[in-house]
């Protein structure tokens, strides 16, 4: 780490001892050869143009420079050895001998014992300033002093004009090394503490939220320019302000909060959002960051989230109002989801392939509080185990080969907020289930690989078209897991038991196709076909045989053969009908004919049981009353 120094000299031998012994340690130090105030303005004119970290000086000229100068001064004085050779050598040119020195307050040498190891005495002149240096050199005449020892180069030459003896107080190079040493240290530390707070400032300073910092005494050192845009105000017009002195109403507003100077926690102070925070340093109060949030770049924020979780398809698509229906049963599933969705329990949708349980768990998640969060949806049968457990989890980084630099978001964390539509749980791993009985529990995913856990605030509605119990007693589904994932449960009925929403449904999907059809211009047979057709693919067979039919349409001239190779896809050409194990023969006619054709068979079939045969071809008991007597 390469810095620049300045150090003072207080005599040309000196200034050969610092350069040589700087070039030997290979450092860049600057020297100044003087003293006190002369020194000191020269240092203050190299600091101004910049580049240097520290400042090495002695004695009066440390303390000259310490208050004109804003940078760490390095204190090098003379030792003991110093002083003792400085005097023998000074009563070798006169027996009177006095010392001019700047006393530091605190680090006052024992002359004393020098006096004794050296067998003669000194006197001692002390001086504060350069006006006083001069008038004890004055003091010195008088004495009829022979030597003068100290007081720098400039010294030197009012003791000469008057007649006496100057000798310098020498440093040895042992001295100055051992100062350079110490003066590096310094710089070094000082360059550390600025980085740091270079990248703290740039940190702050991009904040979108306003920064305010107040010392202990409650005064703003640290304002950040989304505080200046907030407050209206430039940091250099309100920094080292406190209470008393703020004139911007919005921001004095803000430090008359009471509570910021004692404690930690938010508030809302009209169109803001405040949050304040102590910094405490061995159990000391430093002072108090605030940051202050706009409710209009919340929003703005919000509705980028919005649009992001949009592009990557992290969003629930369907209301429950976009399920188009038409009788009883799915209405009391729309009601249903609707009392769910208030709640932020676990939801179970039980349900055959393609009846919609999807579109069910996206209407919960559009009718909840978290609507405005993602909705994640993952099909646990589709993925391989050794994926679906990165997937759900994500993995840390270097948690196997090929894992993505830095690791990956499972969809619990995507989901934060949201709400996680778990499709066919059923088939999860049983190693996985109790993973995802621990996220269910503590609210919290530790990552395949990772050694820390992210919590999460995530609702889970899982879908099945399995008997769960069945693989619980089977020993295939931890029973915790089960009774944690139904707390609350919605059973789709299959299409073949709501037959009443068939023409609707008919008319959405030709709707979707643009066509100018609907389900009344089917000819008697097409109606009756879908009407009292099985649909064991359910809602998803019913859209995959509309586009066919659409497609086909300028080209069907036999319904009949068009009617036999939709059966012959699920091997049911034997017979037009089925409704659970029971078979039908149904004759050609109206569709108010057809429907009383199956209600009279159903009942002889059911002992004239209506409770029965309503459930099964998915009446209200009200609605097929009204069909047998109409």
């Amino acid at each position: 780490m390469k810095f620049k120094m300045i150090m003072t000299s207080g005599y040309p031998e000196m200034t050969k001892m610092i350069k040589k012994v700087a070039s030997e340690l290979n450092y860049a130090v600057t020297v100044v050869e003087g003293t006190l105030n002369e020194a000191a303005n020269e240092v203050k004119s190299l600091v101004a143009k910049g580049g240097y970290e520290v400042v090495i000086s002695r004695a009066g000229t440390a303390k000259v420079i310490n208050e004109i100068v804003d940078l760490p001064i390095v204190y090098s004085d003379s030792d003991h050895f110093d002083f003792l050779q400085a005097f023998v050598r000074a009563k070798k040119h006169g027996d009177k001998i006095c010392f001019i020195t700047y006393p530091e307050e605190g680090f006052l040498f024992n002359f004393e014992h020098i006096f004794e190891t050296i067998g003669f005495e000194v006197t001692i002149l002390p001086y504060k300033n350069q006006t006083e240096m001069i008038n004890q050199i004055k003091v010195a005449k008088k004495m009829e002093m022979d030597v003068v020892v100290g007081g720098g180069i400039r010294a030197t030459e009012i003791v000469q004009s008057h007649g006496m003896k100057s000798m310098f107080l020498t440093i040895s190079e042992r001295t100055i090394k051992r100062a350079l040493i110490l003066a590096s240290k310094v710089a070094s530390d000082r360059i550390v503490v600025k980085e740091k707070a270079e990248k703290l400032n740039a940190v702050i300073n991009v904040s979108e939220e306003g920064i305010l910092f107040l010392n202990r005494d409650g005064r703003i050192e640290t304002c950040n320019p989304a505080a200046e845009k907030i407050f209206e105000e430039k940091e250099e017009g309100i920094t080292g302000k406190g209470l008393n002195e703020i004139k911007n109403a919005k921001l004095l507003e803000l430090l008359k909060v009471e509570k910021i100077y004692t404690g930690k926690g938010n508030f809302t102070l009209k169109d803001l959002i405040v949050t304040y925070e102590p910094i405490i340093v061995d159990y000391e109060r430093l002072g108090t960051v605030i940051t202050c949030r706009e409710f209009s770049k919340i929003q703005k924020l919000e509705n980028k989230v919005r649009r992001e979780l949009q592009s990557k398809g992290l969003v629930a698509r369907f209301s429950l109002d976009d399920i188009h229906h038409r009788g009883e049963k799915m209405s009391d599933v729309i009601q249903l989801a609707k009392e769910y969705a208030t709640t932020e329990s676990t939801v179970l949708i039980i349900g055959e392939s393609g009846t919609g349980k999807e579109l069910i768990a996206q209407g919960i998640h559009n009718e909840s509080s978290r609507r405005e969060g993602p909705f994640v949806a993952v099909n646990c049968a589709a993925l391989p185990e050794n994926l679906l457990e990165s997937e759900l989890f994500g993995y840390a980084e270097g948690a196997f080969t090929g894992a993505n630099k830095g690791g990956r978001q499972g969809v619990f964390e995507l989901a934060h907020k949201g709400t996680i539509f778990l499709d066919e749980i059923g088939e999860i791993p049983h190693h996985i289930q109790t993973r995802l009985l621990r996220v269910l529990q503590e609210k919290e995913v530790m990552r395949v690989g990772g050694d820390r856990v992210t919590p999460v605030d995530i609702r889970i509605v899982a879908a099945t078209n399995q008997k769960l119990w069945e693989l619980v007693q089977d020993g295939k589904f931890r029973s915790d897991l089960y009774f944690r994932l139904s707390v609350l449960h919605i059973e789709v009925p299959p299409l073949n038991q709501r037959r009443d929403d068939i023409p609707i449904l008919v008319n959405y999907f030709l709707a979707g196709l643009n066509s100018t059809l609907t389900f009344d211009d089917f000819s008697e047979e097409l109606q009756t076909f879908f009407i009292s057709y099985n649909w064991p693919g359910n809602i998803r067979q019913l859209e995959n045989i509309i586009e066919r039919l659409h497609l086909r349409v300028k080209n069907v001239k036999d319904e009949k053969a068009f009617i036999q190779d939709a059966l012959r896809e699920t091997d049911d050409n034997q017979k037009l009908m089925e409704i659970g194990d029971q078979s039908l023969v149904l004759k050609n006619g109206t569709m108010e004919e057809i429907e009383k054709q199956v209600i009279n068979q159903m009942l002889e079939k059911h002992n004239n049981n209506k409770t029965i045969v309503a459930e099964k071809l998915g009446l209200s008991r009200t609605t097929l009353w009204k069909k047998l007597n109409d």
